[in-house]
This record gives structure tokens, sequence and C-alpha cells, in this order.
């Protein structure tokens, strides 16, 4: 039995070393519970586990010391062990300051919400859950007129239509975004509606699009309406800018053209002398006009030609500005053709007009607010002329890329009265800070409050300038939301984690805020319009370009044609006298028609008198006995003969 007993003892090695090590393997687990004390570290928590963990750490030297001689002195195994127990430490403490964080960071992550939560703030970071893709579509398919205007696809690939007519006529359009946002993309489509719609259509383009003018001249084509394209840059004779003006509106449009508006300041008076200038020169103007269509009845004279018979260079030591920018306009060919059509013209015909411009050339951009300018007049003067003497309406919709280039101080005070005459304005510009661009006499927080506040619908696309980011995120109104607040705690290695416990408290956010404004991909924009059939006042739209015309089917950049004045005068002359040569011949064909009917009524005539006389003469020589004499035939001819010649 003892020798039993002996054999166990000596092939159990684990008890043979606890026994030889039991008092160094309890000073090991004592030190590892109690090392936060020994640190003086604040128990929390977790402390119990660690400290467990460190002390089972330490114990793995036992399977080391079963492996070791037993010749090996006690300080070795020492050494080993401490190692053993290192480990522990820098395993826990790894695990307290780091894997607890990310461990209390994962189960958060897991947690199933309550649905008290309304919303959230957002995250740059994670703007895909906030922004759904929608991908593009033919927006030509979506076009139905019954249902209203089509803009665009919501965030539920729904289209979303402006289904009263007020909602279109009776509003401005205003497009806001970045370059290469899709500006250009949503006026495609909206001018194609606007033409379907029979509206009289101008787009002011001063960057020259690429496809729009193919697509407009397409839509012209199918609706069999005018479509003229006019490149202010190109050195051809196109319009007459100056025909069919009055002298006030001539002076109101060249005063906005030249910014001589009075701003209130010490320039005024020199302001007004300018002014006073230009308003000499539209009398002329308007006098001579008037004048060579009276006597001439020719086409009127075009403004080079009036400025050299006004003799500018009297006026230029007094009157610099003016005449200065008046012999530069005098040097665009484009607008100085005597026999070119005019804007009166073009806007009366309908259809469409594209006037191509230039952001880069001053002289080009004074051209393009003179004609904005123009425009504007003739919707308020052809209302004037309905409401006094009756007739049809027109309805002119004026497109007008990067708005500033084209916009004066009339054309911003328009915005409030302009809807009452017939005319919309639908205008883009690319962020706020570009206002600052327009002309010296408007005050740039009035023009953004002009164009702002009077266009009812806006499409927002992605900005880029974080000012502009902000002001269309506030125009999308507020929502309601629930901010959550997490309690953190701190452990005994000075490392946090998340508290089961979480805060609620009730908050408020933009609908769209900067983030989404920022993040708006290509095409993706946000409509914004108080409409009463729509549930919010913005909503997530997708618009999608138009399939563009070839060059080779539709080409939408050809120029309008302007004959030469003397070929036109020598045409009308040879078919004024070719006119008179055919009147003079059918003349003489109703003069020969009636000799040949009168002619046969005479013989008719004749030939009935003479078988009366024939008649008469046998009676008589019946009643005398049938005797006649020659005096009796030669009375009858003669009365014959008399008769004939007074039918004839």
């Amino acid at each position: 039995m003892l020798q039993t007993t002996n054999d166990l003892m000596a092939y159990s090695v684990t008890a043979g070393y606890l026994m030889n090590n039991m008092g160094y393997l309890v000073a090991a687990g004592g030190l590892s519970y109690n090392l936060p004390q020994l640190f003086k570290l604040k128990s929390e928590t977790g402390y119990i586990v660690r400290a467990g963990i460190m002390s089972l750490a330490s114990l793995s030297i036992i399977p080391a010391a079963m492996i070791m001689p037993e010749s090996y002195p006690m300080a070795l195994k020492l050494v080993t062990w401490g190692c053993c127990f290192m480990s522990g430490i820098i395993f826990t403490t790894y695990g307290a300051r780091k894997l607890q964080a990310k461990f209390s960071l994962l189960f958060s992550r897991f947690t199933v919400k309550s649905s008290v939560r309304r919303g959230a703030k957002t995250d740059i970071r994670y703007m895909a859950k906030e922004l759904p893709a929608i991908p593009n579509y033919n927006p030509l398919k979506f076009i139905n007129l019954k249902k209203g205007v089509f803009v665009g696809l919501d965030e539920n690939v729904k289209p979303i239509y402006l289904q009263n007519a007020d909602d279109w006529y009776k509003r401005h359009f205003l497009i806001v975004g970045a370059t290469r946002s899709g500006k250009g993309v949503a006026m495609q489509y909206l001018g194609v509606q606007s033409l379907m719609l029979g509206e009289t259509v101008v787009f002011l383009d001063p960057k020259g699009d690429k496809y729009m003018p193919h697509i407009f001249k397409e839509q012209c084509e199918k609706l069999g309406v005018p479509y003229t394209f006019i490149d202010l840059t190109q050195n051809a004779a196109q319009i007459n800018l100056i025909a069919d003006f009055t002298a006030r509106d001539l002076k109101n449009c060249l005063v906005e053209a030249f910014s001589q508006r009075e701003m209130g300041s010490e320039s005024d008076v020199y302001r007004k002398n300018e002014q006073e200038f230009l308003e000499n020169l539209a009398n002329f103007i308007s006098q001579q006009n008037q004048t060579d269509n009276l006597q001439t009845n020719s086409s009127v004279k075009s403004l080079a030609e009036l400025c050299r018979d006004y003799d500018l260079s009297r006026y230029a030591d007094k009157y610099k500005s003016s005449v200065s920018d008046l012999n530069k306009l005098v040097n665009i060919p484009t607008i100085n053709a005597a026999n070119g059509k005019s804007i009166s013209e073009l806007i009366s015909a309908g259809g469409c007009v594209y006037i191509v411009g230039d952001l880069l050339d001053e002289t080009i951009k004074k051209i393009q607010r003179f004609i904005f300018c123009r425009v504007v007049q003739l919707a308020r003067n052809h209302s004037n002329l309905i409401e006094l003497r009756g007739g049809e309406e027109q309805s002119i919709t004026v497109f007008a890329d990067e708005l500033v280039a084209h916009v004066s101080r009339f054309v911003a005070e328009s915005y409030t009265v302009s809807l009452g005459w017939g005319l919309k304005i639908i205008s883009a510009i690319q962020d706020l800070k570009l206002l600052r661009g327009a002309p010296a006499d408007i005050d740039p927080e009035f023009l953004k409050g002009a164009v702002f506040g009077n266009s009812q619908n806006k499409l927002f696309y992605r900005a880029d300038d974080i000012d502009t980011a902000d002001f269309l995120s506030d125009m999308t109104g507020k929502i309601q939301i629930e901010e959550e607040q997490k309690i953190v705690t701190r452990n005994s290695l000075n490392s946090e984690k998340l508290d089961k416990q979480t805060r609620l408290t009730q908050s408020e956010r933009n609908y769209f805020d900067r983030n989404m404004i920022l993040n708006l991909k290509q095409f993706e924009a946000v409509f914004c319009a108080s409409l009463s059939y729509r549930s919010t006042i913005a909503c997530l739209c997708k618009t999608s370009p138009v399939k563009a015309p070839g060059s080779n089917q539709t080409n939408g950049k050809q120029l309008i044609k302007v004959e030469d004045k003397a070929v036109a005068q020598a045409e009308e002359i040879n078919h004024s006298l070719a006119n008179q040569a055919n009147d003079n011949t059918n003349q003489a064909h109703s003069f020969v028609e009636q000799w040949q009917q009168q002619n046969q009524q005479t013989k008719a005539t004749k030939e009935s008198h003479n078988l009366n006389g024939e008649h008469h003469a046998r009676n008589k020589q019946s009643t005398t006995g049938g005797t006649t004499t020659t005096s009796d035939n030669n009375q009858a001819q003669k009365a014959s003969t008399s008769k004939s010649d007074y039918l004839f």
C-alpha cells in the first residue's frame, strides 16, 4: 500500500509541484488579486474578472515546470513565473483599455432602438443612407401636360408635377447649383414643355450650351413654330438692336445696359448728365427711324448708322462713359444689321429665340442686359395694349442662365410684377457670392431678395460654397428630431466605455441640412415649393438629360439669315414692277373679253333687226297689194343700222 502511494506521488508531477511551490503560488495569486490596491486604482465592474485572468496567467508556470528538471534552482522557476505573470498583466491591461471600449461600441450598434426616436442629425461620412440613389431616365417619357409640368422624380421614384396652371404660369423658377451639377439639364425639358404649352421661349445663354440649341430646334420643328438662333460673339450681321422702339423705351434700355441708374451717391450728378445725353440720343434715333419709314418705306437704320449721323465725337469729352459704351456697340456687327429683324418682331412671331452671349466680354454683357430689358418692356407693352384694346394674350418664358450676366435693376424690380404681364423668368445661378458681380447700380442683397423672394419654385443642386449651402438648407424648413446623449464612464485603467443608459432630448434640424446639400450627386437636386397637394415643402428630385439630336439631323446653331439691304430693295422694286405688269396684263385680257362679248351682242342685234325689217316689208306688201318701193327698203336699212350703232 505504501509502495503504491509512493508510486502515485512519483508520477503526480502536478501534485508534487504544487506541494513544493505552494508558497509562491499563494503569493502570486494574492498579488494578482490585489494589484489595483497596490497601485491605488479604483475598483469597478470587471475588476474581479481581470484579476482572475491575471491569476490564471500566473499559473501557466505549471506546464513549464513539468518540463523543467527538478535540479533547476528556485530562482529560475520564479523568473519563469514572473514572465507568465507579466504577460497576464499586459493582456488584461490591453483588454481593459482597448478591447472593452471596442466591445462596448460594437454592442451599441446592435441595440434595438425605440420607436420614440424621430430622426437624428446627419453624419457626412454616412450620407449614402440619407440620400438614396435614383437611376437615370428619359424625361420625355414622363412629360404629360394633362397631369401638369414635369419637374423630376422624387426619392420614391415617382414623378413630380406642377399640377395647377398657376403653379407654372404665376411663379418664377429658380435653379441654384455649382458648375456641372445639372442646372442645364432641368432647363432642357422645362423649355420643351414651355414650347408645348404654346409659350414664346427666349433663352439667354452666356456660355454656349452644346446640346440645348439642337433640342429646342427639334421641338420647334415638331410643333411647327419659328426657331431663331443668334450668336452675339459672331462677326455677322444678325439683328437690328434699336428697331421698333419708342424714345422712352430706348432710353431706359440704354440706361440699364450702361448701368447709369442713380445710386444715391455723389456720383449721381454725372449719372444724371449721362441719362440726359442718352435721352436726347434716343429721341433722335426714334425720329430718324419714323422719318425714314414715312419717306422711303424701307427698313430703319442700324445703331452704327444713326450714331454716325448723330456725330458722337462731339460729345466724347462731356459724356465720356456713354459715348465710350456706344462706340463699343457700334463695332459689334451682330446687332447692326439695318435690314435685320428687331427683338420685337422675333418675340411677336413666337416659338423660340435662342441668344448666345459671352461671360468674359463686357460689351457683350451690356448687350445681354439690353436684350433682357427689352423683352420685359415688350411683355409690359403687350399687356397694356390688351387691357386698352383687347386681343390675344402672349405668354413669354425667359430662360436666363447665369442670371448675373443678364440682369439689370429694371429686370430685378420687374420680378414682382412681370408675372402679371405674362412674363415668367426661369433663372440659374451658381452661388450667392456671384451676385456681387451684378452691375454697380444693383445692391447684391436687393438682387438676392428680388430673385429668391419672388421665385416660388426652386431647384437646388449641389452647392460647393458653404454659405450658399446653409442658405439653401434653411429654405427647406425645420424638422423635429430626438437627439441622443450617451453616458460615458471611465474604468480603473483610465479607459472610457459607454454606459448602458442613453438619454434622448428633443431637438431640430433643417429638413435637408448642409451635409445633404454638399453631397448631392450630379443631376440630383432638392425641389422646394409650397404646393397644397404635396405633403412636404421640399423633396429629393432627380433630373435627367434629354437625348439631343445629332447636328446632322437638326442643327440648332445656324445663324439667323439677314439679306443685304440693297439686294432686298432691288428685289422689292422688281417684285412691285412684276405685280404692276401682271395687273396691266390682267386689265388687257379683261378688256378683250369685254369687247368680244359686246361684239357678239351687236351681231345678234343686227340679225334680229334684219329679220324684223323683212317681216315688216312682207306685211306692207301684203297690205298694199304686194307692191314695194326702193325708198321703203332704204329706210328700213337706215333704221336698223342706226340702232346697231347705238348698241355697240
